[in-house]
């Protein structure tokens, strides 16, 4: 699936493999995945030579592609709501009515109180900051909240410091592709 959509799209592009840990008490998906990228990243690009975005897209989820021009320019990090995720319609950031620039709390069904309350596909990092946090990355240990352990690895206090994006944080640019039981 996706060889096929990286060969579909005509845009340069590297897919690697990493094989998950065997061990049952590691209940995190994609930390070596992840990880492996990271490290890619940091040993092919120059460090200040080319600008980039790095995003941890899933291949079960369905993106508007709007979203990739959203996070284009960001100077740090930068989040927006995302569609039918943790059992609700929406999750994701919630900005000042008067002033849709600033993050002022966030929607989300699991844990909303902790410091990265958001979704995997809700936020991209400047691909500096992997140059900047060399030991930046993802564990087997923070269960359920991978997006925290590296955005606070990459100098983020919480997720209220990201660049709100998505029209103040009003449309959601990701959903979970849900596919029909035919009870087969």
């Amino acid at each position: 699936l996706v060889t096929d959509f990286l060969r579909d799209c005509k845009v340069s592009s590297t897919h690697l493999n990493a094989v998950s840990p065997k061990d049952k008490n590691y209940h995190i998906k994609g930390s070596n995945q992840r990880n492996a990228g990271m490290q890619w990243l940091r040993e092919n690009i120059v460090k200040g030579k080319q600008r980039g975005v790095v995003y941890f897209a899933d291949d079960d989820n369905t993106y508007d592609p709007r979203v990739f021009n959203e996070m284009r320019n960001l100077r740090q990090g930068a989040t927006w709501p995302v569609g039918i995720v943790g059992g609700s319609s929406w999750e994701g950031c919630i900005t000042a009515p008067d002033e849709p620039s600033r993050i002022v709390g966030f929607w989300a069904g699991y844990k909303p109180r902790r410091s990265f309350p958001i979704d995997m596909a809700a936020f991209a990092i400047n691909l500096d900051l992997l140059f900047t946090y060399p030991n930046a990355s993802f564990d087997y240990k923070h269960v359920e909240q991978q997006e925290g352990t590296l955005l606070s690895q990459v100098g983020f206090k919480s997720a209220l410091d990201l660049e709100p994006r998505a029209n103040g944080c009003s449309k959601a640019s990701h959903f979970l592709t849900i596919y029909p039981n035919f009870g087969v």
